[in-house]
């Protein structure tokens, strides 16, 4: 934990940290009289956003309402508190997901047992007047009396208030109902499928949806049978009516529980890999609470041998609880319910387009000495436009005909329908929100900035385009942050200082932004927004607190003469990354504004001709640069050699999660590459 961070919040004394995400933090803390919780923190910019604490006031009710013991309980809260925040049970056991993951599919005996319990934990919801809404294995909890069913930051009333904003695909699409990827009304049924989807992953070991990616994923649900092969005959009895595609076949919960039949009671439910596994996870607590204490667990199965959870050499109230997937489990549960899209927007009903294999092309390009070929896609015209989705399983194509198409990455398959084509000028890269389902995109109109937002597999627009009035002067083209939440913008006439303009596209409104500068790009997060602006023939760098609209800490100041070429950020966005049209790269500390270390200055050639634009790889360890003449070379960001010959003949390229990087050209060719290997 922080030294910041307050000892106790209500009756709790915190313990350490578990984790936290965009929204808030989940910190594990004790009660008066010892027992261990679970205390979801809301970030404190959150705190004042009217909105967000009324949904979160929502959550403290539904969670209230839901009790049995299948569920982790809610023990205490203070929604209207400066802080808000909600403390559970604390529940010291793997996920299902990673049980699963470890010690494999679990045997019939087993999956009849989690079946019921999670079937009686549904009963409760049910009972309760709510549907839970992203039924999976990762909100699912293994200990040693049973599952329990956590995450209820997104569950809704079963007549239909909503808990989240409206247009967000809520869900995980390897387990969600077909009318829930549709963005169709959500009943209890609907979690019923779901139950049945976790019971065949328990069984098989993977979703009997899952595809080469979220949208192919999605696509199965909807269209497709689900993969049984290896499902025992008893446990396929009991799931294939809850995966039947119109809700109204599905069984209820009580239903499915007079399917599955009497469990036999027993003091070991699961076999004993597992237990192996949940008493790994209670003594990597133990060690938070009592350091120094012998914690030697054996575990047999997968992995292999003994484990020995090492004590910290730290104080007990200033520890982080190992990072291990009971805290992945409980922090990506609690987590997931807290992301927002813009509300405004409706869901389309999506209907899987036609798969087709894109023509390739007859000539075998010859190799890059350096990177890896690793396939090509042929499009309608020249790219001018590229975006990958979040997982990196679909790359979408803007095309010089204002058209827009999307692929698979895996095998080439082309994904739902041609989308366009736009009208106006200054048109940006597509840009995936965060379930891969649906692209945004910006384009200038007499005036106006107007983002679009499409959904991949019916190419239908959603919603109502978001306008923003830029004026004529407009000096950088409007771009969308990571997952199309956000957008900035620099604008004014020549004769007058530049000034940077932000919007909230999530909640439909323009947001404080520093008054004058040019707007440089968003951190891979999100969260930050660089903004560059010369003073006195010195390059200052300002970094925006995006969500609460203010300035973080001082600028960097790059040396005299040196002008912005490129920057990534590292280290949770505390170390700025900056490459200058003079070829040097350097790290600065964005807290004291000191550089780190050395700086790089980064090989060229001659005859390639000037920087247009360079990019650094996901990981920070290599720099990509595309010159004049359509040259791009990987640059060892360590030494700043070259690694290998560079692409020939690029006019745009882009990085996918992973590192993967696809490149096209003045042909109708995309081609997607390997670094060289370091």
């Amino acid at each position: 934990m922080r030294t910041t961070d307050p000892r106790r919040i209500g009756p709790y004394r915190l313990l350490a940290e578990l984790g936290q995400g965009g929204m808030g933090r989940v910190l594990l803390g004790s009660g008066p009289d010892g027992r261990l919780v679970a205390v979801k923190v809301v970030h404190e910019q959150f705190a004042h956003d009217e909105e967000f604490r009324a949904r979160f006031r929502r959550e403290v009710e539904a969670c209230r309402a839901v009790s049995g013991a299948y569920t982790a309980a809610v023990v205490g809260a203070d929604p209207d508190a400066e802080v808000p925040w909600l403390a559970s049970v604390f529940v010291a056991g793997p996920s299902l997901a990673e049980t699963i993951a470890t010690v494999g599919a679990l045997p019939e005996a087993a999956v009849l047992r989690l079946a019921a319990g999670l079937t009686t934990s549904l009963a409760h919801i049910h009972g309760a007047g709510l549907v839970h809404r992203d039924f999976k294995p990762a909100n699912v909890l293994i200990t040693d009396d049973g599952p329990r069913v956590i995450d209820f930051g997104i569950v809704r009333d079963s007549v239909g208030d909503e808990l989240t904003r409206t247009g967000w695909l809520v869900g995980s699409p390897a387990f969600m109902s077909p009318e829930q990827a549709d963005g169709g009304p959500v009943t209890p049924a609907s979690d019923v499928f779901s139950l049945g989807a976790v019971v065949v992953a328990a069984a098989t070991g993977t979703s009997p949806f899952t595809g080469t990616s979220t949208l192919r994923t999605l696509s199965n649900v909807v269209g497709l049978d689900p993969d049984l092969d290896g499902v025992p005959a008893a446990v396929r009895r009991i799931v294939l009516p809850c995966l039947a595609k119109q809700p109204g076949e599905r069984p209820t919960p009580a239903e499915l529980l007079d399917a599955i039949g009497q469990i036999a009671p027993s003091g070991r439910p699961w076999p004993e890999p597992v237990h192996e596994l949940i008493a790994r996870r209670q003594a990597e607590v133990a060690d938070v609470l009592e350091p120094g204490r012998d914690a030697t667990v054996v575990v047999s199965g997968r992995p292999a041998g003994s484990t020995r959870v090492e004590p910290r050499a730290v104080e007990r109230a200033r520890r982080w609880l190992p990072p291990v997937a009971l805290v992945v489990a409980v922090v990506a549960a609690v987590l997931v319910g807290w992301m927002l899209w813009p509300s405004g927007t409706t869901p389309s009903t999506a209907e899987p387009g036609p798969t087709t294999t894109p023509a390739t092309s007859t000539s075998t390009p010859a190799p890059v000495p350096g990177f890896e070929r690793l396939g090509e896609i042929a499009g309608t015209s020249p790219a001018e436009g590229l975006g990958f989705s979040p997982d990196g399983s679909v790359l979408s194509v803007r095309f010089e005909d204002d058209t827009m198409q999307s692929w698979t990455v895996a095998d080439g398959q082309q994904v739902g329908q041609i989308i366009g084509s736009f009208t106006g000028g200054g048109l940006g890269p597509p840009v995936f929100d965060a379930d891969g389902r649906t692209v945004s995109v910006v384009r200038t109109e007499e005036g106006d900035a107007v983002v679009e937002q499409w959904d991949v597999l019916s190419g239908q627009r959603r919603g109502t385009p978001f306008v923003a009035r830029v004026g004529e002067d407009v000096r950088v083209d409007p771009m969308l942050g990571p997952g199309g939440r956000t957008m900035a913008a620099t604008l004014g006439p020549y004769s007058e200082d530049a000034t940077v303009h932000a919007w909230d596209l999530a909640g439909r409104r323009a947001i404080a932004a520093p008054a004058t500068g040019y707007v440089e790009g968003f951190s891979r997060d999100g969260r930050v927004l660089l903004v560059s602006e010369s003073i006195e023939h010195l390059h200052h760098l300002t970094r925006w607190d995006v969500a609460a609209g203010r300035r973080l800490g001082d600028p960097v100041i790059l040396p005299e003469h040196e002008f912005l070429r490129a920057f990534t950020f590292e280290a949770g966005n505390r170390v700025l990354v900056t490459l200058s049209e003079t070829g040097h790269l350097r790290w600065w500390d964005t807290t004291s504004g000191n550089q780190t270390r050395q700086p790089v200055t980064i090989a060229t050639d001659a005859d390639s001709g000037d920087i247009d634009l360079a990019a650094f790889s996901p990981d920070g360890t290599y720099l990509v640069t595309l010159t004049e003449t359509g040259a791009v070379t990987a640059i060892d960001v360590a030494t700043g050699e070259p690694a290998g010959a560079p692409i020939q003949d690029v006019t745009v390229l882009a990085f996918a999660p992973d590192g993967t990087l696809a490149t096209a050209g003045t042909d109708d060719r995309i081609s997607l590459w390997r670094l060289p290997a370091r």
